[in-house]
């Protein structure tokens, strides 16, 4: 299962199933279009909620992969 973690405005946000690849091209194609962009995420932590984060110029945005250091033990 894939799953990307997002740091944004001093909170955590999960995007499952999902590529890093993926993101990183909706955050771009969202920053050269100059339009603001709603990028789909989850917030909370066992009950999922809907959050949708504000991307736009001025607002720091971080997408780790969470899963690509999980050992395979």
């Amino acid at each position: 299962m894939k799953r990307l973690e997002v740091l944004y405005g001093g909170g955590k946000y999960t995007i499952p199933n999902r590529e890093l690849a993926d993101v990183q091209k909706e955050i771009t194609d969202a920053m050269a279009s100059g339009s603001p962009h709603w990028l789909e995420a989850n917030s909370g932590e066992g009950i999922l909620e809907p959050a949708f984060l504000l991307i736009t110029t001025g607002i720091p945005v971080a997408v780790v992969d969470v899963m690509a250091t999980v050992s395979s033990d």
